[in-house]
């Protein structure tokens, strides 16, 4: 799609960004980083063969750790990376980028989610600090300015937690998402890139000098962001901007990139489709509301996996998505990958009963009643972008949630080897590394070391 754009428009000025999570996100990329790291060089040959102008850095982007990042992504490709700061010194410098197209001069500043270190396990991003977007936003765009920059656009690896349009709240404000915040706070940002919360995001919308146009593209390629902006270069003035979604799915995938992924391709399909175990009867989901409601095997089986890795007496999981098929009579590891999608790992949680408490009634909150007292997904859990895999399923406990009281009471019969939890007892529960940072509301005060 992009080459086809730009055969399209060789009369105009096109910039391309490649806005994070270039490293992680699939079964092809998890086998590069777990089992041939050889083929790292993949990422950026890629890279350059769709012609991006500049690339921003995802949290994905640290998952398998500083060295095999530096690796996937050279520091002398052409990231810019503008918050992210290392005490040694040593980590993609280059805050911003600037086009000089003669008679218009564009400047993109490269920003990621603040956020990174409430999930990445600590040793993975050694020695970096994580600068807040909205500040280094302010301080970059009069610099840009005094460097004679026309245009100024920000590539950011993060999302709105406000409407961009509405103003209105769509998730919990904690600082992951500032999307809005530079939208409404920095003055002299002509156009907006975001990305993050994997939606279909684009518009304009009313900031702080004017309406800006921004884009969040989805996810897994199915869409390309595109902002356009007719820019008068003699008198200096922006005469008209717009920004959509392209979406590629009647494109078929371009050959020069599938030669280059073939033999890797190869490797990983027979890797994939190797039977790994067998499950009788199968753990397939047909009923995923009903399995987050009632329970499932192939739920309590992950927690088990979980339990048995770390030690652990209670073990809590998600259904990720309705995507999430569960097992089959013969399980493969084609099977595994694509219900786990996740590198993340167990870990052991030493809380209190009260803690243990207090979690489960942040699951129950995922639950609600309508009109006619059915139970249906709640409105806090069912935006734009249904967040099942913040509801967490719970094993090795006997709980009932009563839907008809209100948040934070809902948890009743919670019970521990057939006796009631004790608040002040410690239990040692098993759940993900990224659960374990206090994600998706059950914060640190629920579940610390």
């Amino acid at each position: 799609m992009i080459k086809d754009f730009k055969k399209k428009h060789q009369n105009d000025i096109v910039l391309t960004i490649e806005n994070g999570d270039f490293i992680q996100g699939s079964p092809l990329a998890d086998f590069i980083a777990r089992k041939d790291p050889h083929f790292s060089f993949l990422f950026e040959k890629t890279a350059n063969e769709i012609g991006y102008d500049v690339r921003v850095l995802g949290n994905h982007e640290f998952n398998y750790g500083l060295k095999y990042l530096k690796k996937a992504i050279p520091e002398t490709s052409s990231v810019i990376n503008a918050n992210i700061v290392s005490s040694k010194g040593d980590f993609y410098d280059k805050p911003f980028a600037i086009f000089d197209f003669q008679n218009v001069k564009i400047a993109v500043i490269g920003l990621t989610t603040k956020y990174v270190p409430h999930w990445e396990d600590s040793k993975n991003i050694d020695h970096l600090s994580f600068l807040d977007p909205v500040k280094k936003a302010k301080q970059l765009v009069p610099i840009l300015k005094k460097k004679g920059a026309d245009l100024i656009f920000v590539a950011y690896h993060g999302g709105f937690e406000r409407s961009p349009l509405s103003d209105e709240p769509t998730e919990k404000i904690t600082g992951e998402n500032q999307g809005w915040e530079l939208l409404k706070k920095v003055p002299g940002i002509d156009a907006l890139v975001t990305g993050h919360q994997h939606r279909l995001l684009s518009g304009l919308s009313n900031g702080i000098n004017g309406q800006i146009p921004f884009t969040q593209p989805g996810q897994r390629g199915q869409a390309v962001g595109l902002i356009e902006i007719d820019y008068d270069t003699d008198n200096k003035k922006i005469l008209d901007k717009s920004a959509r979604l392209l979406f590629t799915k009647k494109y078929t995938p371009d050959q020069k990139i599938m030669d280059l992924i073939l033999p890797l391709q190869n490797k990983l399909d027979l890797y994939l489709d190797q039977t790994i175990g067998i499950s009788e009867p199968d753990l397939l989901v047909k009923d995923h509301f009903k399995a987050r409601l009632y329970g499932h095997p192939y739920l309590d089986f992950v927690n088990k996996v979980q339990s048995s890795a770390v030690g652990a007496d209670i073990s809590a999981t998600a259904l990720f998505s309705n995507k999430v098929l569960g097992l089959p009579h013969e399980i493969t590891r084609r099977d595994v990958v694509t219900n786990y999608l996740f590198p993340n790992t167990a870990v052991s949680e030493a809380i209190t009963g009260r803690q243990l408490l207090a979690a489960l009634e942040r699951a129950a909150e995922y639950f609600s009643l309508d009109d006619k007292g059915d139970v249906i997904v709640s409105k806090d859990f069912s935006g734009k972008n249904v967040e099942h895999f913040n509801y967490d399923y719970f094993s090795g406990i006997d709980y009932t949630f009563d839907l008809k009281k209100s948040v934070g009471k809902r948890v009743e019969n919670v019970t521990y080897n057939g006796q009631p939890i004790d608040p002040d007892k410690k239990y040692l529960v098993a759940i993900s590394n990224y659960r374990s940072s206090g994600t998706g509301g059950y914060e640190k005060k629920l579940l610390s070391r």
